[in-house]
């Protein structure tokens, strides 16, 4: 099998070229990975320099690549100009590589046919440090002009378009025939309802010790997914498994009011606190958390303004629609979506509790009851009645939620 190291420009604190709103690094990295998924359809071998946000020196690029025993060395950039002007896409090989120009010519000959330029800026020689230093076939690709008006719209609604192209040209350099894609796997949708109610959200966190937080956000997780059409389960099955049950341990703690660990538009190492983006409460945490999840998703009305998700790139949307495919896009892991389906599971397996706690004018008691859908109940003679009707319609009394506890003045 052919071995293809596909290296994204730039990355953590490198944030490269910027312009119109954009960083680099945030474009370079999901074509890179778009790539990667391709070569591996048809049965290539792919390494990556980097799969997330993080900052690799370029020498580290060549060598690993060296390492590993490449065949073909592809690295991916956009290009900037102080003149706003300056647009259009070229391809280098370094100055002393025949093989090198063939491959360049073959990733830009399927740019240009796909007509994702303003300008055909050509093939063109260069003695950049990753083609010099690589030892096997090797090509780099200025996609487009970060700076320019025109391209930048290029750089951010037709990414996936640049990866397909760059793919087919590494295919067609290696002799393999480009296939286009098949319908995507089968897997289970970020879009929907889960069958799960709150109060089997809530009895599922008990039984895994979760902290007293995490079990009396369980309405707000559920009310704010509802709300934009995403699966409730997953929405607190993956902050479950962000925040270790909001037990955090990690790098981030309740202060960041951070339920899935969204880093900053600037982004950075995930070891690196600062990296990590502080929301207000955990009201605004969780919206972001859900926005990010709708758009990966591709939801009606996304991307949308105002949001708080700090990393509301439009380039993102439709980039996963399953749950499984957030693995290697939202997290590192290939596993993370497996993982996060198989807590939902367990959510919806959860028997739903029968009694709720109540604190009547001071006395704590416990009644037949629950809690479904963000309304507590009374089980009276067979019959479920919410609370509030009770001792706020029928005895003018104050009802409250408190600690896993209706509140009762």
């Amino acid at each position: 099998m052919k071995k293809v190291f596909i290296d994204a420009g730039h990355g953590g604190k490198d944030s490269g070229a910027i312009g119109n709103g954009m960083y680099e690094k945030n474009i370079t990295l999901p074509v890179a990975l778009k790539v990667g998924e391709i070569l591996t359809q048809h049965k290539v071998v792919v390494k990556q320099t980097r799969t997330t946000d993080t900052f690799v020196e370029l020498k580290d690029r060549a060598a690993k690549a060296n390492k590993w025993g490449a065949d073909v060395f592809v690295s991916i950039h956009c290009n900037a100009f102080d003149n706003p002007a300056a647009q259009g896409t070229e391809t280098f090989s370094h100055t002393n590589s025949t093989r090198g120009t063939a491959l360049a010519k073959s990733i830009h000959d399927n740019i240009i046919a796909k007509k994702l330029y303003t300008k055909n800026r050509g093939i063109k020689k260069a003695n950049f440090l990753v083609l010099r230093e690589t030892k096997m076939v090797a090509a780099l690709t200025e996609l487009a002009f970060i700076t320019n008006q025109q391209d930048a719209t290029l750089l951010k609604t037709k990414q996936n378009e640049f990866a397909a192209a760059i793919a087919k040209g590494i295919l067609d350099f290696l002799g393999i025939k480009y296939q286009e894609a098949t319908a995507p796997a089968k897997g289970t949708p970020i879009i929907g309802t889960s069958k799960a109610t709150i109060n089997q959200m809530q009895e599922w966190a008990k039984n895994k010790k979760a902290h007293q937080t995490f079990i009396d956000l369980a309405p707000t997780f559920h009310r704010i997914a509802t709300q934009a059409g995403i699966n409730q389960a997953l929405v607190y099955a993956q902050a479950a498994k962000e925040t270790g049950y909001m037990k955090f341990g990690g790098v981030l703690n309740a202060t960041y009011f951070n339920p899935c660990g969204l880093k900053t538009s600037q982004g950075g190492s995930n070891t690196d606190p600062k990296a990590h983006q502080r929301f207000r409460n955990w009201e605004e945490g969780i919206q972001a958390q859900v926005d990010h999840l709708a758009l990966y998703a591709g939801a009606k009305g996304y991307p949308k303004a105002n949001t708080p998700d700090p990393r509301h790139f439009p380039y993102l949307k439709g980039t996963a629609t399953t749950v499984e495919s957030l693995g290697g896009k939202w997290a590192t892991g290939l596993s993370y979506g497996t993982d996060i389906v198989d807590l939902m599971k367990e959510i919806e397996a959860t028997p739903a509790g029968s009694q709720i706690k109540i604190n009547l004018l001071g006395r704590p008691i416990t009644a037949n009851g629950k809690l479904e859908n963000g309304v507590n109940y009374l089980t009276v003679k067979g019959k479920d009645i919410p609370i509030r009707d009770i001792f706020e319609e029928a005895l003018n009394l104050q009802v409250g939620w408190e600690n896993n506890t209706v509140i009762i003045k």
